[in-house]
């Protein structure tokens, strides 16, 4: 069965086009969301399994907001009208695969039952010093979601008058959502063909899932692992595919160089992230074509 690679990318279209190059194979089609506000469009590169969302898809993504989540389930609502698919990958523009293409389509093949979903611990886990409660623990206003500095100033602020990040005082706490617990992980999920018919149907019965997560910190690191996690698909999980790097710090991954080539086609992943050297990315690709 053909699989679905996702993308969402803002900037740097020649990295993009590296991207794309790099998952020509006939049992994989591709979907690419460009931001809204980006203007990138006529420099990405076109082809029979290449799809770039219309306009009417395309929305303005934001840092950390639901808009992120808006991004995921267009592509893969896209591509579900296109056509049956084993898996739905989501990446990045400044991600590349760590394999061939074909490689990656028989893997996805030979694993068709399975999603690739990374769940971290909830309560003070991960190594973080904010609880990842706190994300669904209180109602965040449009207000304070987002990366500008008076967004970010107003947000902490909230999280401190609330309690702080390792408690909510029982004042502050929002209605949960009735018979769901809640996960957190990484956005780059990649999700089989069942679950995203599942998760299609859930969300179209459950209107209230959806806004809940308009006003949650942080969305696209809980939606998607929070609804496998309380589907029938909870025990068809594996680790999530990519190669990340967080030893930097901060609220974004590494940019990987060539000194972390080695890591990267150690790992057993099968996509990289992030990059933003071209030169970085031509070394890597001559690597995966030699293996």
């Amino acid at each position: 069965m053909k699989q679905a690679i996702l993308v969402q990318c803002h900037k740097n279209p020649k990295q993009v086009n590296l991207l794309l190059d790099a998952l020509d194979d006939p049992n994989l089609d591709i979907y690419v969301h460009i931001d809204k506000k980006s203007n990138i469009g006529s420099e990405i590169k076109t082809g029979k399994q290449i799809h770039i969302l219309p306009d009417e898809y395309r929305v303005d993504v934001g840092w950390a907001v639901f808009s992120q989540v808006e991004a995921t389930l267009n592509l893969m609502r896209y591509a579900a009208a296109w056509g049956e698919y084993g898996h739905y990958l989501l990446c990045s523009g400044q991600d590349y695969p760590l394999v061939k293409a074909s490689e990656l389509s028989d893997f996805l093949n030979k694993n068709a039952d399975f999603n690739f979903v990374q769940i971290w611990a909830s309560k003070k886990g991960g190594g973080y010093t904010n609880n990842y409660d706190k994300r669904t623990e209180i109602y965040y206003p449009y207000s304070v979601l987002g990366n500008t500095l008076p967004k970010r100033i107003a947000k902490r602020a909230l999280v401190e008058l609330t309690g702080g990040y390792n408690r909510t005082w029982p004042i502050f706490r929002r209605k949960q959502l009735e018979n769901v617990d809640f996960y957190f992980g990484s956005q780059w999920v990649c999700i089989s063909g069942e679950m995203e018919k599942w998760v299609e149907e859930y969300i179209k019965n459950h209107q209230e899932f959806i806004e809940f997560y308009r006003h949650t910190n942080c969305p696209d690191e809980s939606f998607f692992q929070t609804l496998l996690m309380n589907s029938p698909y909870k025990d068809r999980r594996q680790d999530y595919l990519h190669y990340i790097d967080w030893s930097s710090g901060g609220n974004s991954p590494k940019n990987l160089d060539v000194s972390d080539i080695d890591r990267m086609m150690k790992s057993g992943k099968l996509m990289a992230r992030k990059f933003e050297d071209e030169g970085v990315i031509e070394i890597l690709k001559k690597r995966v074509n030699d293996r």
